[in-house]
């Protein structure tokens, strides 16, 4: 019995390509970013069983004409399989101004991997612009 109103539940951020191994994600890219090696107390490969409700919930794209006013700047991979390229490049189109988007080549991870230096770049010189 849970003792705490919201107590949190901790599981393993699983990936897999077996479909009989239950996973978050399935995608290659996605298996490689998550499974990769990093130093220790970087990042701990656990998910709360809430966030991961909430994660299967959001739709970003259903509430994008309403950012407006607030300038938005959109980073998009270009063979993004997670979140979908299509999906974000409409959602793109459905945005009121200002917006402004970058595309980065590759898939879902690619901003922050090999595309981190365009997507960083990015993001430091529209905050410049927008923030002073």
């Amino acid at each position: 019995m849970l003792t705490q109103p919201y107590a949190t539940i901790y599981c393993r951020f699983y990936t897999a390509v077996n479909t009989s191994v239950p996973a978050s994600y399935r995608a290659t890219d996605a298996i490689e970013f998550y499974l990769q090696p990093v130093p220790d107390g970087v990042w701990e490969n656990n998910v709360t069983v809430r966030s991961t409700r909430a994660a299967r919930m959001y739709e970003p794209g259903q509430w994008i004409s309403r950012v407006s006013p607030t300038p938005l700047l959109m980073v998009v991979a270009t063979q993004d399989t997670i979140t979908l390229t299509d999906l974000e490049l409409a959602a793109y189109e459905r945005a009121l101004q200002p917006k402004h988007p970058v595309t980065i080549k590759g898939g879902h991870f690619d901003p922050y991997l090999s595309g981190f230096s365009r997507s960083s770049e990015a993001a430091v010189e529209w905050f410049k612009q927008r923030l002073g």
